[in-house]
């Protein structure tokens, strides 16, 4: 009977530690995909498309972690940005956890001296 008790709570315990566990890998994942993207993107003459297939290779290359990824590219003169959106994969039913990140950084540009 005792062990009745304590199973559930210990069961619940441990999916919650492994849900958060997988938080973070999808916030790392995107985190990832966001710079990579941002990297490629303020290159000298480089275009948004350039920076996108970047990020998105860089999620393919990292499996399973982030599901239904979105990956947005601006592009100006002076900045890049990158951000991708997911969801991060769930072992609590009836939970969905939406990732968000982004990064940005300066073009890479010819100035004079």
């Amino acid at each position: 009977m005792e062990f009745a008790v304590i199973a559930l709570p210990m069961i619940l315990l441990t999916f919650a530690v492994v849900q958060t566990g997988l938080v973070f890998f999808a916030q790392s994942i995107a985190l990832g995909a966001a710079t990579q993207g941002v990297n490629a993107a303020r290159g000298y003459q480089a275009t948004a498309a350039t920076g996108e297939a970047r990020a998105t290779s860089f999620l393919s290359a990292a499996g399973a972690g982030l599901e239904d990824e979105q990956v947005v590219v601006t592009r100006t003169a002076t900045e890049a940005r990158v951000t991708v959106t997911g969801r991060a994969i769930t072992v609590l039913p009836g939970f969905s956890w939406t990732i968000t990140k982004s990064a940005h950084g300066p073009v890479e540009r010819p100035t004079t001296p």
